[in-house]
């Protein structure tokens, strides 16, 4: 009985119907994907709010700001630029500080974005803000 030699050949693996598979699976993923928009760090909350919740007792900083674009730190004026050097001092205090911002609703966008600026120079991360309740009709 004679056996026939096995040929040493290598196994062939059709790359075409790879590639159509890789790409209908990039196209995919392509389609699918949410590209985020280059956006200001700023969010706008609404002054009213239907889930608005009554602020805590241990928020004892709070930065005001009025319609004629004056600000206020727990009732004290401040000027615009120096508040950050004031958020910056209170917070090398004590640490555990909580500040949170309540603005007017006709305050000029301009001042609160001046606030948040000091707020971030002074290392706060985040900055609460108060909204008022939406009138509940019976």
């Amino acid at each position: 009985m004679e056996f026939k030699p096995k040929s040493n050949r290598r196994p062939l693996i059709n790359l075409v119907s790879l590639i159509d598979i890789l790409s209908i699976v990039l196209l995919f993923f392509v389609v699918t994907t949410t590209f985020q928009r280059e956006e200001p760090a700023v969010k706008i909350e609404l002054p009213k709010s239907v889930r608005s919740k009554p602020i805590r007792s241990d928020l004892p900083k709070i930065i005001f700001v009025t319609e004629d674009k004056k600000i206020f730190l727990d009732n004290n004026p401040v000027e615009p630029d120096k508040l950050g050097e004031i958020l910056k001092k209170t917070i090398s205090e004590n640490p555990d500080t909580k500040i949170a911002l309540k603005a007017s609703k006709n305050a000029p966008f301009e001042i609160i974005i001046q606030v948040m600026d000091a707020v971030k120079f002074a290392g706060i991360p985040n900055l609460p803000t108060f909204t008022a309740e939406e009138d509940k009709k019976p």
